[in-house]
């Protein structure tokens, strides 16, 4: 190579190097770096914590500088906030408990970012060190999980602008990073969440495409419990997002099909019927739909985000809906008028086991318990019935939420026991979680309960019914029957988002008492039963079928 190709060479080389640099300078990335630094310092530096400073509005005066000069020096701006804070105290390091759940701390990105210069490198590294203990407006544990009453609610804000729409993703995208217990179980790097939403939010021009960015933003915890919601119901976001008219047709997914389980559309001549198999809705090839729809639909597996998908399916902006259906061997087109979404019957979307009473004796010894009615006026009942059976079927496929469940093991426990072990964010720690075990159930049982004990549990098994399943597997010998449940363990906590609106996840962690863990897995089934299209369409309970073969070759 001659002496000026040398030149050439070297000269474009160092173009390259240097526009490359100035390209990986964008004021998305700009934008990238001062929400994680603002997050941090939200959580961390003490002057922050106190709440003496609308630390909202550095934010949003900051996004806007960001955003009308790109060329904005981050590190200059970031460190005169930083001194603007005041002087740090540093005659006490804050150390962090060897005894911490870790998985989910995570600064690397202090060190990797090279939009932040050595300085700023070294404050922040200082402020971690000496980061506030103790008190912060921000962010509190009430209740065991993550309490976010001390931001500000912006009640009457309006459609925000783009900084605001910055703010409130910063606000969700901290939050998570730092007080999440199931930060690790989102299957992505968190990092990437944030430098694909910035542009969503900039962009999102009218209500529908910042909804639609909204339930999206949701979706990526992977956590049935990650909602966006509306103080009122959510009935005014969905009518925008999803139409606020619905056929009135209730359906379940299974063998990739779309089957109906009951219709209020149906007539003899021509209409919907249980046992049909949706192809299209209005010219939309039904695995088409169901994924459109899944974008903007949180679960924490496929079984739960599928029936979350069930409940909006036939939601349309229309007053009629056209249907291509299966129906044997016959393929035929069914118009049906429609409904409010509204007003469909709860019981119906949900599809939860119940009957009158809570419960029911199956021929000679064996009691069906629906573990979601169980309350005051029926609980010694219950208690009896069982004391005087063979075996006792616990079905959860429904939705318990009335303490008088716990006083049903003192029948069944020799002695008390630990349901679960959980995981409690910690305040002075962002990032770090503490184990703490249940309280104990039970007590001392000389005499228990020794007949034969059956659980059922599927998909409608979530959250709170999900707990319960975990609280009778402490019964000794029970057996779990039935399919993946949801996935979805913890109590839903609310970070506020403006208008009356906020995005949800599940705030504290729930593993079994050995430490293995419930989040997106679903809770341990003993015996498989899977539904499918055939047991759906002839509302055939192949579950409960398997139950009671279970306890004849039981003997029972």
């Amino acid at each position: 190579m001659s002496y000026f190709s040398y030149i050439r060479f070297f000269a474009f080389c160092l173009f390259i190097h240097l526009t490359s640099g100035v390209s990986a300078q964008t004021p998305y990335s700009k934008i990238e770096t001062f929400t994680k630094i603002w997050g941090f310092l939200k959580y961390h530096h003490p002057a922050v914590a106190t709440g003496r400073i609308n630390w909202d509005s550095v934010y949003v005066s900051t996004m806007a500088k960001i955003q009308s000069a790109p060329g904005t020096d981050i590190n200059k701006r970031v460190l005169g906030i930083i001194d603007d804070l005041g002087a740090l105290n540093k005659n006490r390091a804050v150390k962090v408990p060897d005894t911490l759940f870790s998985k989910n701390h995570d600064l690397k990105w202090i060190d990797t970012d090279k939009a932040i210069g050595t300085k700023l490198r070294s404050r922040l590294k200082d402020i971690y060190t000496y980061r506030n203990s103790g008190e912060n407006k921000y962010i509190k544990l009430i209740n065991s999980t993550a309490d976010y009453s001390g931001e500000d609610q912006y009640d009457k804000l309006g459609f925000p602008n783009s900084s605001y729409r910055l703010l409130f993703l910063a606000r969700f995208w901290n939050a998570i990073n730092y007080f999440a217990p199931y930060k690790y179980e989102t299957g992505e790097d968190w990092n990437s969440v944030l430098n694909r939403f910035i542009p969503r939010m900039i962009k999102a021009k009218d209500t529908l495409a910042y909804y639609k960015a909204m339930m999206q933003l949701a979706v990526t915890l992977n956590d049935g419990h990650a909602q966006f919601t509306i103080a009122n119901g959510n009935t005014a976001i969905k009518n925008v997002v999803f139409g606020k008219y619905a056929a009135p047709v209730f359906a379940d997914i299974a063998d990739a099909k779309v089957i109906i389980r009951k219709s209020a559309a149906y007539d003899e001549k021509n209409g919907l019927k249980p046992g049909d198999v949706i192809l299209s809705i209005d010219n939309e090839p039904i695995g088409k739909r169901i994924s459109r729809l899944a974008a903007l639909t949180s679960g924490s597996n496929k079984v739960g985000r599928n029936k979350q998908v069930t409940w909006i399916l036939f939601n349309t902006h229309q007053a009629y809906m056209t249907f291509k259906i299966k129906r044997g061997n016959r393929i035929t087109a069914v118009k049906v008028k429609c409904m409010l979404a509204a007003d469909r019957n709860w019981r119906d979307l949900n599809n939860y086991t119940a009957n009158e009473t809570g419960y029911e004796m199956i021929g000679q010894g064996v009691t069906r318990v629906y573990a979601g009615q169980i309350w005051r006026g029926n609980i010694d009942t219950i208690k009896t019935l069982i004391r005087n059976s063979k075996a006792v079927i616990f079905d959860v496929r429904n939705y318990p939420n009335n303490d008088e469940f716990y006083k049903l093991f003192d029948v069944f426990l020799p002695e008390s026991k630990v349901i679960n072990q959980s995981l409690l964010m910690s305040v002075n720690h962002p990032g770090y979680f503490k184990w703490q075990p249940s309280p104990k159930i039970g007590g001392i049982n000389l005499s228990p309960y020794n007949g034969k004990v059956i659980i059922l549990a599927d998909e409608r098994s979530q959250s709170q019914g999900e707990y319960s399943v975990m609280t009778l597997q402490t019964i000794p010998g029970a057996a779990t029957i039935g399919s993946q449940t949801a996935g979805v363990d913890g109590v839903v906590t609310n970070i506020p988002m403006g208008n009356k609106m906020a995005l949800s996840y599940s705030g504290y962690g729930i593993f079994y008492p050995d430490k293995t863990p419930t989040q997106r897995r679903g809770i341990r089934i003993d015996v498989k039963v899977e539904k499918t299209a055939i047991s759906i369409g002839t509302g055939n309970d192949a579950a409960m079928e398997k139950a009671l073969l279970y306890l004849r070759e039981k003997g029972i």
